[in-house]
């Protein structure tokens, strides 16, 4: 099973990073793989900054979840618009060029749409 999660608000991470977390248990107690990638855009890029992540006490969930196969994208057009550099984000976050397009790819690929 594949699913793309959105977030596009800084308020969102949280539920989106549960959501995830909750998909990947139910996963692990019925032996359903699943695939999913949460793409940020908008303002919640700033938040995978690593110095963000930390401070907020989501670096180590967003780590976790990456190392059970969670895949982190950003948008490369909002950390530019938000003067970001990628060097600062957590080591593991892809950078896409368009947060858009990569949900629109997704979804032309079978991946279930979920916005928190």
């Amino acid at each position: 099973m594949k699913a793309v999660i959105h977030v596009d608000e800084s308020k969102k991470w949280d539920l989106a990073l549960t959501n995830a977390e909750n998909i990947m248990r139910y996963g692990e107690q019925t032996g359903t793989d699943f695939n999913i990638e949460i793409v940020a855009n908008s303002e919640a890029v700033k938040d995978l900054r690593e110095d963000e992540a930390r401070e907020a006490g989501r670096y180590d969930t967003v780590r976790d979840l990456a190392l059970d196969t969670v895949k982190f994208t950003a948008c490369r057009n909002a950390l530019a618009s938000a003067g970001i550099r990628e060097s600062t984000l957590i080591p593991f976050v892809e950078v896409v060029p368009s947060g858009a397009v990569e949900l629109i790819k997704k979804q032309h690929e079978g991946f279930a749409y979920i916005k928190p």
